[in-house]
């Protein structure tokens, strides 16, 4: 083997335990707010690529089909106006905003309730090293 592979330490390992008592609930609420963004985000892409796949196979059509041939020319509902790009990305919007503001208002309730338990018990211990 060569001296390149093999590891010679160079400085002790160090630990340190730290204990975290409080979040900051701005911190919290900011964090809460940009991740929620970053899931609005992602639902409003997986809603519009979903969306053309699923228009490109003509799955909604084929769907539309099948509901005529069973229920002749008078359907209960026809896919392909339900379905239709402008109403999926409508209502992937309209669940984007309310999880953004349900996210945002949830992480700050959860690092408020954190912070009471952690007066309770004295916080959360945590050990850091060097590796």
């Amino acid at each position: 083997m060569s001296n390149f592979l093999k590891r010679t330490p160079t400085e002790p390992r160090k630990q340190v335990r730290l204990r975290l008592r409080s979040i900051d609930l701005w911190s919290a609420l900011k964090l809460g707010f940009l991740a929620s963004i970053a899931l609005g985000i992602a639902t409003l892409v997986t809603a519009y690529v979903l969306w053309l796949v699923l228009d490109s196979v003509d799955l909604f059509t084929s769907i539309d089909n099948l509901l005529s041939s069973v229920f002749g020319e008078v359907t209960p509902i026809v896919l392909t106006d339900e379905f239709a790009l402008q109403n999926v990305m409508t209502t992937a919007a309209t669940l984007s905003l309310v999880n953004i503001f349900l996210t945002t208002a949830l992480t700050v309730v959860w690092a408020g309730i954190f912070n009471v338990v952690s007066k309770l018990i004295g916080g959360v211990g945590l050990t850091f090293t060097n590796n």
